[in-house]
């Protein structure tokens, strides 16, 4: 009873963020919206950590549309991780800067203007084994240096917006996606997004004054270098703060491999930790 209200729930979050249409005689007919009570007990049941870590279960094998087949994709829209280990990221940009939440726009520039990302979708492989001008977390040389999002302010929400959200979106291929086991890396779905934190990210974050803070600069170097998750930058905050927050559960969570914070569009800040469950890289 529990897994199927779980499901219930999962498409009810669905037609919320994407939007479900039914096919009658050859158009597309827009489903009845939801009730307000419907929304209510979406609401509740995503702020209870063990009922949404069941509906969140659905949501990763559920397509953005409910007319696809099984066969439809229901991986990531972005996977990436930085090009270092957090530690070191954290000592050659921010030890300066300090946090991201008081530096000014020049300064912050100035400071991610040398960091690089790795995109996890476009190098399935991780990029072993290629020449140094391949993309990959283990080519022979890291990306070329993207630039920075040329004004912090222009950046805002496009959720509503995100191709990728709906039925007719051309998504990637996922199938080859590896998450790196040494840092932080965040990934992006058509229902929420995922915070992945390895031992040495759970390690680097513990021995921070302050492991919000520290995750919030880290969190904001994938949001804006190119090809960062912009779409998680509105949420960072939200992110960090949880971590400070709710050090003791994340902890409790991490049974040796690790931790994944995971929420939903709708409700970016109801996070919920799980244990480490990707499988272990080739």
């Amino acid at each position: 009873a529990s897994d199927r209200r779980a499901r219930d729930t999962a498409v009810m979050v669905r037609s919320v963020i994407v939007g479900d249409h039914e096919m009658v005689d050859g158009g597309a007919k827009r489903s009845k919206s939801l009730s307000k009570s419907d929304l209510a007990r979406v609401k509740t049941q995503l702020l209870d950590p063990k009922s949404a870590r069941k509906i969140m279960d659905h949501l990763h094998t559920m397509s953005a549309s409910s007319t696809d087949t099984g066969s439809a994709t229901t991986g990531p829209i972005h996977a990436v991780c930085l090009d270092a280990m957090d530690k070191e990221i954290h000592e050659q940009h921010f030890v300066q800067l300090g946090s991201v939440a008081t530096a000014t726009t020049t300064a912050l520039s100035d400071a991610l203007s040398n960091v690089h990302l790795v995109s996890l979708i476009t190098a399935p492989d991780m990029g072993f084994g290629a020449p140094a001008s391949s993309p990959g977390l283990l080519a022979g040389a890291v990306p070329s240096a993207e630039a920075i999002i040329d004004g912090l302010q222009q950046i805002t929400p496009q959720l509503l917006a995100f191709g990728f959200a709906t039925s007719k979106a051309i998504l990637p291929d996922h199938k080859g996606v590896v998450v790196p086991t040494d840092r932080l890396s965040v990934l992006t779905y058509w229902w929420g997004f995922e915070v992945c934190m390895p031992p040495p990210t759970i390690e680097h974050l513990r021995a921070a004054a302050s492991p919000g803070t520290t995750l919030l600069n880290l969190l904001t170097a994938l949001s804006i270098v190119s090809p960062g998750v912009r779409e998680v930058l509105p949420f960072v905050r939200y992110i960090s703060q949880f971590v400070q927050t709710e050090w003791h559960m994340i902890e409790a969570a991490d049974k040796g491999k690790g931790v994944v914070c995971c929420a939903t569009w709708i409700m970016p800040a109801a996070l919920v930790p799980r244990p480490w469950d990707f499988p272990d890289p080739p």
